[in-house]
């Protein structure tokens, strides 16, 4: 059965469930659970324009999720987590080289068979040419900085106490050869070449340049810069031979390796030719700490449900990041992803907690990471097995940090507010409802020089369009540089750096990304519109006309961040045939393939549920177009397979196949989402609601005042859930 909503498989229902879950309950109990946390934010041999803020955040957040958040019963205790960083309570001493050497080094002394490594590395990465001339088939060693490191004199030493590759390949190895399986994060990014058109006040990509990292006099300066700008311009950047995606780390091994061998999961946030900021988050919560943006949609959607496998986990930080308008950057996931998180059991998440009572005032240990935000309703429970029908009242969040709410009790749902006194012992509170705010934040443009007049004409349409009703989007502005889904710039074409020679020298209207990037490469080009100072209503129009489209496409991804996809009941497999290849390659939801003109995409979906269950399938273009492309009804087990489209040399970039799955009532109409197509924007240089998924697909086309919510229950009307697959489409060789 497909739901948006979260069920437990509890424990203890049945003998056999209890007989399920012995092996692994008697695992972790055996196991130790053992934790690397590493954190680097400030660097004294660098300009402390690269120190960093959020390092020290993701490390204390990771901290306080291992001791207190994980589920049952894994337990990390807290002498068996070592903390490296500054100013973060609990830390075991600074990030340098020899002290994370010496943590790993202990740990691979102590571990024992089938223990379980974390490991969370948290700064700055960067590229130098590499030490050994051919370990590397780009020519670059990609390194980790510790808080200790020095400047760049000679190829043979590199970067003084920096961390190479191979040397956490080597750490990491050491452990799994005792036999213990290792999980390691990675939240830094080594190179960068993408064009930011805008500036974005409130992040900061966690990258160093090479040329800050190089000492010497002025010559030799110049010799190391230029030698590692050579090796750059002849390597095959960021793709391995086969054209796929290559990791920052070269952790996972080619060929056979022996049973005893301890598994390995890498999480990277980027590719090596991509920047990863650190920001204040929650968006739109006051006075929010940075974090890095990789660590806390991980922990965000971990704690959303904890029950899940790594590519499982990988293919939710993906929607997020589609849900959050981000195209960049995109992170790697490798390794054993197939196996459990922590290797908890295989259960379904169900968002509750018990209700603490204290002091006249009442607590549940979920918060931001859990998207509970004040407002958020919740049911109040006898127990953790009870139903929803047996709510006795319900609580809401008043305030909330990200592992923590305040909670009061409120009317709602005809029941009456309860005193806390009356809440039962020992009773728990579950998420009553799921709300999805569908406004787009919009970054106003900011002002450019020669272009005041073109600026201030944009900001004015701006202004009216917010005021605006029925336009079919919602929008809210904020200042240039402000957090923000999409933004806006006002320039010429060919004042961008890497503009082709015919670039047009007419302003534009650009619409860009949450990072605020241009990308003219592989084809790809931000949308635009010409503006022509003295026709405004023309303006009003194509911006009109745009932003109804970008909402559209965005609303889907949204949804998606906060559906519940369960492959025991549908599963939904989208293949790859390439033009020049025979067979078919399975298109991962934790992965961003690389595809091109003549390039085929086929459908295998099965329903193994006991329910009917209608499968949309649409395809979403970097131009923010919407292309239905099938609408088909399953019946219990029955198997759809089918090719569904090939890909044409009309729009290039980061594209998404998505798969809308609705839980269909018997002798219900299909769902046909086909009302939901539409045309692409141009990027030419030429002129409390409803209650059921469905109805949230609807809103989407018809723009919600500010967002959809659909009330949970526990066997309510059709739920559903949107699966997305990116992937980015780029020219053909």
């Amino acid at each position: 059965m497909i739901k948006l909503t979260r069920r437990t498989l509890l424990v203890g229902t049945s003998a056999l469930m209890a007989a399920g879950t012995l092996s692994f309950r008697a695992l972790a109990a055996s196991r130790t659970y053992h934790a690397l946390l590493v954190a680097c934010t400030e660097y004294p041999a660098l300009p402390q324009r690269n120190w960093l803020i959020g390092p020290k955040n993701d490390a204390g957040l990771v901290h306080e999720y291992l001791l207190k958040n994980v589920p049952d019963p894994v337990r990390f205790a807290p002498e068996n987590v070592t903390l490296l960083a500054k100013d973060v309570p609990g830390a075991n001493g600074l990030p340098t080289h020899a002290a994370i050497k010496a943590a790993l080094a202990d740990l691979a002394a102590k571990v024992q068979r089938d223990d379980f490594v974390y490991l969370h590395l948290s700064g700055h990465g960067a590229q130098q040419p590499e030490m050994v001339k051919g370990d590397e088939t780009d020519g670059l060693d990609e390194i980790f900085l510790p808080v200790d490191i020095e400047k760049w004199i000679n190829r043979d030493a590199g970067v003084p106490n920096a961390l190479v590759d191979n040397e956490i390949g080597d750490a990491l190895d050491a452990i799994r050869n005792k036999g213990a399986f290792v999980w390691a994060v990675f939240d830094c990014c080594h190179s960068g070449t993408a064009t930011r058109a805008v500036e974005v006040d409130d992040e900061l990509e966690r990258k160093v340049e090479f040329a800050d990292l190089v000492g010497g006099d002025e010559a030799a300066r110049a010799a190391a810069i230029k030698t590692y700008e050579d090796t750059v311009a002849s390597a095959s950047r960021g793709l391995d031979e086969n054209g796929a995606r290559k990791p920052a780390f070269n952790l996972t091994p080619t060929g056979g390796e022996p049973i005893t061998k301890g598994k390995l999961v890498a999480f990277y946030a980027a590719q090596t030719v991509e920047t990863t900021p650190e920001m204040p988050l929650p968006k739109g919560t006051t006075d929010a700490p940075r974090f890095g943006l990789f660590t806390f949609t991980i922990l965000s959607k971990l704690a959303e449900n904890p029950n899940v496998t790594y590519r499982q986990l990988g293919q939710a930080v993906l929607q997020q990041y589609s849900a959050d308008s981000r195209t960049r950057p995109t992170p790697l996931f490798e390794g054993e992803l197939d196996a459990r998180v922590f290797g908890t059991d295989k259960t379904d998440a169900v968002m509750q907690w018990p209700i603490v009572v204290k002091d006249g005032e009442a607590t549940i240990g979920a918060g931001l990471l859990h998207r509970l935000t004040p407002g958020s309703k919740l049911a109040i429970l006898p127990s953790a097995l009870s139903s929803l029908s047996d709510a006795v009242g319900y609580l809401e969040v008043q305030s909330a940090k990200n592992l923590e709410s305040h909670v009061k009790p409120v009317e709602f749902e005809k029941k009456p507010a309860l005193k806390l006194a009356d809440i039962p012992a020992n009773a728990y509170a579950r998420v009553a409802e799921i709300a999805v705010d569908y406004k787009l934040a919009v970054a106003r443009p900011a002002a450019t020089k020669g272009l005041e007049k073109e600026t201030e004409l944009v900001n004015s349409v701006l202004d009216e369009l917010a005021a605006a009703k029925e336009t079919g989007f919602n929008i809210e502005l904020v200042d240039p540089g402000k957090s923000a889904e999409l933004r806006f710039a006002v320039m010429r074409e060919n004042a961008i750096a890497g503009a082709a020679k015919d670039a047009s020298d007419k302003p534009a209207l650009w619409f860009l990304p949450a990072s605020g990037d241009v990308t003219l490469k592989d084809g790809s080009k931000p949308p635009l519109i010409i503006i022509h100072p003295d026709d405004r209503q023309k303006l009003v129009d194509a911006t009109t006309r745009n932003l109804r489209t970008i909402f559209r496409a965005t609303g889907l991804s949204r949804l998606a961040a906060a559906s519940d996809y369960k492959p025991e009941d549908v599963d939904v497999q989208f293949q790859v045939k390439r033009r020049d290849k025979d067979g078919l390659e399975p298109l991962q939801a934790s992965a961003v393939p690389r595809v091109s003109p003549g390039d085929e995409v086929h459908v295998l979906a099965k329903n193994s549920s006991a329910q009917l269950v209608d499968i949309n399938v649409l395809y979403v273009g970097s131009d923010y177009s919407i292309t239905h492309i099938v609408a088909e009804r399953l019946a219990p087990q029955a198997t759809l397979e089918e090719g569904l489209l090939a890909f044409t040399d009309t729009s290039f970039g980061m594209e998404r196949m998505i798969a809308v799955l609705t839980e269909a009532p018997p002798e219900s109409e299909k769902e046909d989402l086909s009302f939901l197509a539409q045309d692409g924007v141009a990027s030419m240089t030429r002129g409390l609601g409803p209650a059921s998924f469905s109805d949230m697909l609807a809103d989407i086309g018809a723009a919600p005042p500010t967002r959809s919510v659909m009330r949970l229950a526990d066997k309510s009307g059709p739920k559903g859930a949107v699966m997305i697959f990116p992937m980015e489409t780029v020219p053909r060789a």
